[in-house]
This record gives structure tokens, sequence and C-alpha cells, in this order.
């Protein structure tokens, strides 16, 4: 039993079901406050030394209601997908491991702020780290890109994969900062199954060369002339009654003991 099963048990109870729901309710929250200029960007992002600094204790919260984009028309697409791959990872995992999943890469996230307090951290790649989630268990599921163009989500997520490895070595400390908890989170979940996976994968190239070169090695070979089932394959060989020895048709009844 592993230690999430564990957990599962205990407090299993407490898992909140449709936490997709809530979490987009959250950004609605930030979209009223940004379009209403109730607040400003600068006001719901993550930055440590605020929070420590200031007491502004409600960033803690706050960077959650970022929005991916003011745009009306893209919001509701936004909302839409990440309802439907939440509510599917809720689904294949059960609401306790996709609740612990957000809670984990929640924690990671604002422990980014506090290593670096000086950082502005935003809620980018923690939710971005759920669509990874959701490409790895459901790979061939297809997504219309721009509405017209039919693309299996297993290639969405390395091209996101590879925006995040060029984020982690290129970007500024913040965004790094947000990626390596985003990966963190994801290899807390996922990084068993790729290790159990290569690891079969290397037993199956081993039993595989083990079986060429099993059939590589000839099974008869005339102890005269030496040759074998593998450099004639039309030879016919035969067993010596008295010795047990190996001949080919020529030498099966002219040989010497």
């Amino acid at each position: 039993m592993d230690l999430i099963t564990k957990l599962e048990k205990r407090f299993g109870s407490w898992a909140i079901p449709n936490l997709a729901l809530y979490i987009i309710a959250i950004q609605l929250i930030g979209v009223v406050l940004l379009f209403t200029h109730r607040a400003e960007f600068s006001d719901l992002i993550l930055h440590g030394n605020s929070v420590l600094d200031r007491g502004q204790w409600w960033r803690l919260l706050s960077f959650m209601m970022l929005p991916k984009t003011m745009s009306p028309i893209w919001l509701f697409f936004a909302f839409y997908i990440f309802y439907m791959i939440g509510s599917m990872l809720e689904q294949q995992w059960g609401s306790f491991r996709f609740n612990l999943f957000i809670m984990i890469g929640y924690l990671l996230t604002v422990a980014m702020a506090f290593l670096n307090q000086g950082v502005i951290i935003t809620n980018t790649y923690f939710l971005g780290c759920v669509f990874l989630a959701f490409a790895t268990l459901f790979p061939n599921i297809e997504f219309r890109l721009f509405f017209i163009l039919p693309v299996k989500v297993k290639w969405l997520a390395w091209i996101t994969a590879a925006f995040y490895m060029l984020t982690l070595f290129s970007a500024d400390v913040g965004g790094r900062l947000g990626v390596a908890a985003a990966f963190t989170n994801y290899l807390l979940f996922f990084g068993k199954d790729f290790l159990n996976g290569f690891k079969a994968g290397q037993r199956r190239k081993a039993f595989v060369a083990e079986q060429s070169v099993a059939a590589a090695v000839p099974r008869h070979v005339c102890k005269t002339c030496g040759s074998s089932d593998k450099s004639d394959e039309r030879m016919h060989f035969r067993y010596c009654s008295t010795c047990g020895e190996c001949f080919c048709e020529e030498h099966i009844s002219n040989h010497e003991h």
C-alpha cells in the first residue's frame, strides 16, 4: 500500500468534490476585481516580501485569482477546458488524490515565494501542471486547435513541457521557481510510474537481446565437418545411437568412434 492510499484511508473524508469548480470560482472573483478596477494585477500576485514585511497575507490566496486572459471569449473556453480536465482527473484519481495534487502544487508554489522573497509568483505554472497530469493519463484525447485542427493532447503536453524547460533556463527567477514547483509536483505523482516504465523497458530490451543471442546459436552442429542448421538450413542432422554425437547426413554413416 503506497503513502497516498494510506493518507486517503485516514483523511479521504476531508476531500472537496468538484474542486475544479472552486478554483474557477476563485478566478472569477479575480476577473471581477480586475474588470471593475477594484484591484490591479500587482495587488493579486504572490510576493514574499509583501506577505512577511507588510502583512499582506491575502496574497496567499489572491494569486490563485489571476486569470490567464481577460478576454471574455477566451476566459469561457479556458474555464471550460480547466473544468473538463479537472473533472476527468478527479474521476480517474478520486477526489482525495486530485485534492492532494492541487494542495501540494499550491504549497510548493507558495514555498517558492518565501524561498526567494523578492520574486513575483503567479499561478501560471501551477495550473499548467494540472494539464500535464491530464495529458499523462489521457494522452490520446483530441483537442480542436483553433476549433479546426484535431491534435492529440499528448503533443500539446510535449509543447508545454518544452516551454517549461525553456522557462527553467531562460526566464526570470520567479518563472524558474514556478516551473520548479510545477515539475516537482508532477514528479511526486508520476515519477514512480516513469521509473517503473523505464525499468520495464530495460527488461524488455534485455529479454529481446537474450532471445536474439539464443536464436543465433545453432541447435545442431556436425562433429566431423562443423556444419550446422544455421550455416545450411536445408541440411538434416542425426545423432549417433552409439556415441550420442550429432552428425550431418554425409557423416552420420561414416564417422569413427
